[in-house]
């Protein structure tokens, strides 16, 4: 179901057209809509009108043309990233085995050539990556205070419920470095 399909008021519709024909700023949405308005005033009312809409970003991405299969796209095209560099070519009866000689450039033997571009096709991973939560962006702390009774149902759970509170600690950070490492 769109945005703009759910039961809107003509003003809320317009404020979202808007928002998108400006990119996604709500302060020249809420001027579209409201000339009458300026500065501050209309990035306070245009934030908070964003906000009563209660659209997501994901919503809003999907009218702004930016969809999965668009993602997917640019996503393939970074994968694939090259640059362009200068390479003096030598021809390779010139070429010194370990040696760090080349000749002096000059605007007739400078040749530019495609190679792969690793830093690039590496945030693009990285963001690939993190899009399909294949790993955590960021750590998470996990609070090991526990208060009450333990029931105690086989004999591992008896064996670790006479662990004092710093070995289970100890397991705690194990276990979860072997799931990272997975």
């Amino acid at each position: 179901m769109s945005i703009l399909s759910i039961k809107r008021t003509l003003r809320e519709r317009k404020f979202i057209s808007a928002y998108i024909e400006n990119g996604g700023n709500a302060t020249k949405a809420y001027l579209a809509i409201n000339p009458k308005y300026e500065g501050d005033s209309a990035r306070v009312l245009g934030h908070n009108y964003l906000t009563k809409l209660n659209i997501s970003q994901n919503e809003l991405m999907e009218l702004m043309g930016m969809t999965d299969a668009y993602l997917q796209e640019k996503l393939n095209e970074g994968l694939e990233a090259k640059k362009v560099i200068s390479v003096i070519p030598m021809k390779a009866k010139e070429a010194q085995p370990n040696s760090t000689d080349l000749p002096d450039a000059n605007s007739r033997n400078i040749d530019f050539v495609d190679v792969e571009d690793y830093a690039v096709r590496h945030k693009y991973l990285d963001t690939a990556l993190k899009l399909k939560g294949s790993y955590p962006t960021e750590k998470k702390k996990v609070d090991l205070n526990v208060s009450g009774e333990l029931e105690v149902n086989s004999e591992l759970d008896k064996k670790l419920a006479q662990l004092d509170i710093k070995d289970l600690k100890k397991i705690v950070k194990l276990n979860i470095k072997a799931n990272e490492a997975k």
